[in-house]
């Protein structure tokens, strides 16, 4: 498996404990090479590996579609340079206020 698939991998299982830990009230799914979560409101957040490119696809009720490319043990956005954790983190505190 190269260094690509190991690390999405850990991150999937690491957004999926993130979201049943700190988000009130959350489904969330764990589908072949995706997360999906649905808030309480109906809400859906998608996550998930894109092989081709390498990267981890986000779509955000809040913020929209997101790629992340994993470079030096981060991802990181392809277009705004955000940490995916840092997105996360933002979210949360905006969806709990």
């Amino acid at each position: 498996m190269n260094n690509f698939h190991t690390a999405s991998d850990l991150l999937l299982n690491q957004v999926e404990d993130f979201f049943e830990s700190s988000w009130p009230g959350v489904d969330v799914d764990v589908l072949e090479e995706s997360v999906v979560i649905t808030l309480p409101a109906g809400q859906q957040y998608v996550i998930n590996k894109h092989g081709v490119t390498q990267q981890i696809w986000v779509s955000s009720p809040f913020s929209g579609a997101h790629h992340f490319a994993y470079q030096d043990g981060l991802w990181t956005c392809t277009r705004t340079h955000v940490r995916l954790e840092d997105l996360l983190l933002d979210e949360r505190n905006t969806y709990a206020a």
